[in-house]
């Protein structure tokens, strides 16, 4: 299907946040949602007939290293090369993740995002990129995971002075607890960037501290984060007790055991929990090792760990996720959906994407009954289908 002045997505299922419709019809124009209308009562220049199958929001990933054999901190010209397989997997927008690394990588990846288109354009349109997601480097060196060490710290005036949501940051990942924290985090949010806490061990106190001071998210729930104690509770009892802060999780079964999922979820509620991949270059290749950053991973199935056993990204996809929440759970699908789509849109402050509303972008899934993806329309054109 090609974009046309107008299609119709005819007698599909919409997915919504308040469940899933009947037959409706969905018209796009112009790269955005027309219309939602009864089934059968929409017409239009083209017509893809998805009777029977739910039509969800695009997929969003806020956490993503590469794919496809590319790394983002190494190679931050890579982002467009991933952008255009993500649709296979739903995902029609994403922040690419930069993880620590010299500041050179950064600015590498900025320079990127300002030659990026900032419309869809051909046939096969590619994923959209929100912005950047900073994962450190301020970072807590004794939760530092696979990041390396030795590029963990706060960075040089001259280099935040660049970090604004204009400049194309979206995200930045933070140890509360460190020195300097409190003040950037306020400065980040001033700019429109949201802020994270991750690869932190700080007290149920720091987070309330950081929360205050602009902090709105929690980067992979449980991984390289002090664990819970009752009477430590840390950063993740504080984020569960926060009525207001979201939480990302790695859903894929390793990162987090499914139990500590239905835990989760059963206290973030379907509101403020956000499905992220943390994919690396192994997502989409058969390869036993791949790189993240300057470290090397190797690959055992879905298994993805360093040289001396820490876990080291993912090659998880997004619709998967979704589909190993609800068998983890048992949740309902739109709550499941709304996790990589309305939450993290809403995150981000983006009230055109995450839904299939009149106004909103025409990012679009197409999910057979077992939910996987059947076709993904980026800005009103077919970028996959299968």
């Amino acid at each position: 299907m090609i974009a046309t002045a107008s299609t119709v997505l005819k007698g599909g299922r919409v997915v919504t946040p308040d469940g899933i419709t009947e037959a409706t019809d969905v018209v796009l124009r112009a790269g955005r949602v027309e219309a939602v209308v009864p089934a059968g009562s929409a017409s239009g220049d083209a017509v893809l007939d998805v009777t029977g199958m739910l039509v969800a929001p695009g997929m969003i990933d806020l956490q993503l290293n590469g794919g496809w054999g590319h790394d983002f901190t190494t190679d931050a010209a890579s982002i467009a090369a991933v952008a255009s397989h993500l649709p296979a997997t739903g995902v029609t927008a994403f922040a690419p993740t930069i993880v620590t690394a010299p500041a050179g990588r950064r600015r590498a990846a900025l320079d990127v995002m300002r030659t990026l288109p900032s419309t869809t354009t051909g046939t096969r349109a590619p994923a959209a990129v929100l912005g950047l997601h900073f994962e450190g480097p301020l970072l807590n060196p004794d939760r530092a995971g696979a990041h390396e060490r030795t590029h963990i710290g706060l960075p040089q005036r001259s280099e935040l002075d660049s970090w604004s949501r204009a400049d194309g940051v979206a995200i930045v990942t933070i140890a509360p607890e460190m020195d300097g924290a409190l003040a950037l985090i306020g400065e980040l949010t001033a700019r429109g960037v949201v802020v994270a806490a991750g690869h932190t061990a700080c007290s149920a106190d720091d987070f309330a501290i950081a929360r205050r001071a602009g902090m709105t998210m929690v980067t992979h729930l449980f991984n390289a984060m002090a664990p819970f104690e009752h009477r430590n509770p840390g950063p993740v009892g504080a984020a569960l007790a926060d009525a207001g802060v979201a939480a990302s999780i790695i859903c894929d079964g390793i990162h987090v055991d499914p139990v500590a999922v239905r835990m989760a979820w059963r206290a973030l509620g379907a509101s403020r929990t956000i499905l992220v991949t943390d994919a690396t270059a192994a997502l989409g290749v058969d390869a036993s090792t791949q790189r993240l950053a300057g470290v090397e991973i190797t690959v055992s199935g879905d298994r993805l760990q360093t040289p001396d056993g820490r876990l080291a990204g993912s090659n998880l996809t997004l619709d998967r996720a979704v589909r190993n929440l609800i068998e983890f759970t048992g949740c309902s699908i739109s709550d499941a959906i709304g996790t990589v789509t309305s939450n993290p849109a809403s995150l981000l402050g983006l009230a055109d994407r995450g839904t299939i509303t009149a106004g909103a972008h025409a990012d679009i899934v197409v999910l057979d009954e077992a939910l996987m993806v059947h076709a993904t329309i980026v800005g009103g054109v077919t970028s996959w289908e299968r």
